[in-house]
């Protein structure tokens, strides 16, 4: 069989069950309630999602035949759900509950911004909160009325975007709730900058130092934070650098990147605080 007749088999196949398995959704007698979102990608592709929740737990978060619709032919540039590692265009699960999150697999060729909308919601009783939920910036954004806009670099992200129906309380002090700018800084580690976060660490002194010369960061904090593990990601989700099992109060991080917008998760006990840092050269 030639190939461009195979592709196109692929999709008309994956169209069609997508489109059977909605029109068994919609003509569902089960009170199935159901979420449909919309996706523009960089490049100006579209996709549909949706996501069903079934009242009697008749569908689960696994793969569930006559619920799931999966993609039997993978865009270079899409937004799908993600179980068990593969790519679906529609989700069925059970019954909805607020505390649930479901995996986005997000695939771009090119880079740009990226928009997720909420286009309706369907047989819900009462309005419910839709948020979109960056797992590295780890972020909140209510999609309710305005849509999820990011810009993002090319890639796969499989790991990173979730959708969410609850955001986490968390008590902020109101001194410390900007990004953390640091200059750069000579070799003898002057114009440090200082800052607080209260998010992990009440009261406790953190200070952070970029050094130029070498491309490194040095923390310093009080002995009695206990910090479990410092992470650094560039914004493509890569992992720049992960120091484990942290013993000093002093730690030198060499930056493996030349990537000067940088994302720094500082894991204690509890909880973690994400902030966002950018070197700027002067």
């Amino acid at each position: 069989m030639k190939k461009v007749t195979l592709i196109t088999l692929l999709l008309i196949t994956s169209v069609t069950l997508a489109n059977t398995n909605l029109a068994t959704l919609n003509n569902s007698n089960s009170g199935i309630q159901i979420i449909r979102l919309d996706y523009n990608a960089p490049n100006g592709a579209s996709r549909e999602l949706v996501l069903a929740f079934t009242s009697d737990n008749a569908a689960t978060d696994g793969v569930d035949y006559g619920y799931d619709a999966a993609v039997y032919a993978p865009f270079s540039n899409d937004l799908n759900w993600l179980i068990d590692s593969n790519r679906y265009v529609i989700q069925g699960v059970g019954e909805f509950q607020n505390t649930s999150q479901y995996l986005f697999g997000l695939y771009s060729e090119v880079s740009g911004e990226a928009s997720i909308t909420l286009s309706s919601l369907e047989n819900f009783n009462t309005t419910i909160n839709v948020y979109i939920f960056d797992a590295l910036l780890n972020t909140y954004t209510n999609i309710n009325d305005t849509p999820f806009v990011s810009t993002i670099d090319a890639g796969d992200y499989t790991d990173r975007f979730y959708i969410a129906f609850m955001e986490p309380e968390v008590v902020i002090d109101t001194d410390d709730v900007t990004d953390v700018t640091i200059d750069s800084f000579d070799a003898s580690g002057t114009n440090d900058e200082i800052f607080t976060p209260t998010l992990v660490l009440p009261k406790k002194k953190l200070k952070l130092s970029y050094f130029e010369n070498s491309n490194r960061l040095n923390l310093s904090f009080d002995t009695e934070a206990s910090i479990k593990s410092i992470t650094i990601y560039n914004y493509k989700g890569n992992t720049v650098q992960s120091i484990q099992s942290i013993n000093n109060n002093k730690i030198d991080i060499p930056l493996n990147t030349l990537d000067k917008n940088l994302i720094l998760h500082i894991k204690t006990e509890t909880e973690t605080i994400v902030k966002q840092i950018v070197l700027t050269t002067i």
